[in-house]
C-alpha cells in the first residue's frame, strides 16, 4: 500500500486521505479515512491546523510530486469526472487569482519578493495546460471587473506557456515567461479605478494615465532585486510595435526581443477574446484573422507559430 505525504496544499479532488498530522475536528462532517471528492473539503483542510497528509496512491490520486518521482509507479492520475475536473480547475483558478493578488501587492508596496513565491502558479498552469488547455483559458475568459488584471495576467501566462513549449524553449525560459505573463500589466495596480474599469472610450488626457501602467510596472520589477531584469523589459515593452507606433519607448524591430514580441501576441489575443460584463468577446478565429490583417503591429512570422500552438485546440472548435 503506497503511502505518500504531501503537505496541505497540495491536497487535490480525487486523493485517498490514509492519516493526517495535527488536529482534526468533528465539525468537518469526514472520516479519518476518505477520499476527496468536494471542494469544500479540501477549503476546510487548507484552513484547518493540519500540518501534513497521509495520501494512498493505490486508492485515489497521486500527487504531482509522487508521479515525477522515480521507479515504478502502481497508479497513474486518478481519472475524475468531467463535471469533478471543472470543478477542481475553477477552484483553483480563484485560489491563482488569490494568491496573485497577494504577491503583487507585495511587489506594489516594494516587499522584496523572489520568482519562487510564485512557483505554485506557475506550476498549476502547467499542469492545467498540459491537461486540458481549451478548458483552462475557458475558465479565463470571463472578468469581473475587481478582478479583470488579475485574471488577465493568469490567462496571459498560460497562453506564454503554451507558445514557449510550441517553440521548444527550455523549460525554465518557458516558466520564467509564464512567470512574465503573470507580472506584465502589474503597473495597472497603479492606475487609478475610475480609469481601469471604464466601460467607454477614454479620452486623451486618460489614454496618457493608462498607458503609463507600462513604465510604472517595469520600474515596480526593477525595484525587486531577486527578479530577473528579463520581467521588467516585458513589462515596459509589451505595448510597442514592431513599426515603432507603440509605448512608451518607440522600440522597433530588431530592438523587440523574441519573448517582448511573443508577450505583445498572447496579451492582444487575450484582450480580444475575454468576455467582460459589458462586453461580449471574440471568438478565437475573429480575433487572429483581425491580428493577421494588422500592418506593423505584430511579428506575422511569429503570429503563424502561435496560431500553430493554438491548432489543436482551434480545430477542435474548443477554443
Amino acid at each position: 500500500m503506497p503511502i505518500v505525504k504531501i503537505d496541505k496544499s497540495q491536497l487535490t479532488l480525487g486523493m485517498f486521505i490514509e492519516a493526517v498530522e495535527g488536529i482534526w475536528t468533528a465539525e468537518r462532517n469526514v472520516g479519518r479515512r476518505f477520499k476527496v471528492e468536494d471542494l469544500t473539503q479540501i477549503e476546510a483542510i487548507r484552513n484547518s491546523n493540519i500540518s501534513g497528509i497521509f495520501i494512498n496512491t493505490d486508492l485515489g490520486a497521486q500527487s504531482d510530486a509522487a508521479a515525477a518521482a522515480p521507479g515504478p509507479q502502481t497508479a497513474g492520475r486518478y481519472k475524475l469526472s468531467p463535471r469533478a475536473r471543472l470543478q477542481e480547475m475553477k477552484w483553483n483558478v480563484q485560489r491563482n487569482l488569490s494568491l496573485a493578488k497577494r504577491l503583487m501587492e507585495d511587489i506594489r508596496t516594494g516587499r522584496q519578493t523572489s520568482p519562487d513565491s510564485f512557483a505554485p502558479i506557475v506550476t498549476d498552469i502547467a499542469r492545467a495546460m498540459r491537461e486540458n488547455p481549451s478548458l483552462y483559458l475557458g475558465m479565463t475568459r470571463l472578468r469581473a471587473q475587481d478582478t479583470a488584471t488579475y485574471t488577465h495576467s493568469l490567462a496571459v501566462a498560460a497562453l506564454l506557456w503554451n507558445f514557449s513549449l510550441a517553440l521548444e524553449l527550455e523549460q525554465g525560459l518557458a516558466e520564467l515567461l509564464c512567470l512574465a505573463g503573470l507580472l506584465h500589466d502589474i503597473g495597472k495596480l497603479l492606475i487609478p479605478q475610475a480609469i481601469l474599469q471604464k466601460q467607454g472610450p477614454l479620452d486623451p488626457p486618460e489614454r496618457r494615465v493608462m498607458e503609463s501602467h507600462a513604465e510604472k510596472g517595469a520600474q515596480l520589477l526593477d525595484r525587486m532585486e531577486t527578479l530577473p531584469p528579463l520581467l521588467a523589459d516585458i513589462c515596459r515593452h509589451h505595448h510597442e510595435r514592431p513599426d515603432g507606433s507603440g509605448y512608451p519607448d518607440r522600440l522597433s524591430g530588431a530592438d523587440l526581443s523574441l519573448y517582448v514580441r511573443m508577450t505583445t501576441i498572447c496579451d492582444v489575443f487575450d484582450a480580444l477574446t475575454a468576455s467582460r460584463p459589458y462586453k461580449k468577446g471574440w471568438s478565437s478565429q475573429e480575433a487572429l484573422k483581425w491580428m493577421l490583417t494588422c500592418q506593423g503591429q505584430f511579428d506575422k512570422a511569429l503570429l503563424w507559430k502561435f496560431m500553430l500552438s493554438l491548432e489543436p485546440q482551434l480545430t477542435r472548435g474548443i477554443l
